[in-house]
């Protein structure tokens, strides 16, 4: 090699070992905190991108999520339903987190629909709120001893759903699946 050559090459490695490593983007840390117009959400396989600080906070230590694609039934579907999402499910004992975005893209007066769709479920309460997507709405459902706190919203044509479940009351749960969904939403935003 030319020493000349060699010269180049060294201060292009000398120069590159010393430029600082680029900061990661700030990730809100809270729902009120997320800015859901600023939020592109990919529709891809997202199980393995969910931080594993994110999951144990939703449900605590956990190891394998139960992943379903476009055309796959969802766990704990009836058989022969098929879902038109990809997404992902853990559980750890009575707690459970999962997320799921629909495949395709969707329209604001599709997810209108769903949204007035969700205030008429039993056992629910369900509330229009453009804070986790727009439209978006927050919904809590109390069984048998668990409550289920569930957000979904459109980010632009992309629509995310998100909850957790557990034996907690209804506040705890719900603080639970916020931390949750902005975890989820932040972990598909491709606008980084």
């Amino acid at each position: 090699m030319r020493p000349v050559a060699l010269l180049c090459l060294l201060a292009l490695a000398a120069g590159c070992a010393s430029d600082p490593a680029p900061k990661p983007a700030a990730t809100p840390t809270s729902l009120a905190q997320l800015k859901p117009a600023k939020l592109n959400l990919v529709r891809v396989a997202f199980c393995d991108l969910v931080p594993t600080k994110a999951v144990t906070a939703a449900v605590g230590p956990s190891s394998t999520p139960q992943e379903w694609g476009n055309g796959e039934r969802p766990p704990g579907a009836a058989a022969g339903d098929v879902g038109h999402e990809v997404g992902c499910a853990w559980t750890v004992g009575p707690r459970l987190a999962r997320a799921w975005v629909f495949a395709r893209p969707v329209s604001a007066a599709f997810g209108r629909q769903v949204v007035a769709q969700a205030q008429h479920r039993k056992a629910c309460t369900a509330t229009a709120a453009d804070d986790f997507g727009s439209p978006g709405l927050r919904q809590v459902c109390l069984g048998s001893g668990t409550t289920r706190a569930r957000r979904a919203g459109l980010f632009g044509d992309t629509w995310l759903t998100c909850e957790v479940a557990g034996p907690e009351k209804p506040s705890a749960v719900s603080r639970r699946a916020d931390a949750w969904c902005v975890a989820v939403a932040t972990t598909l935003n491709k606008t980084g």
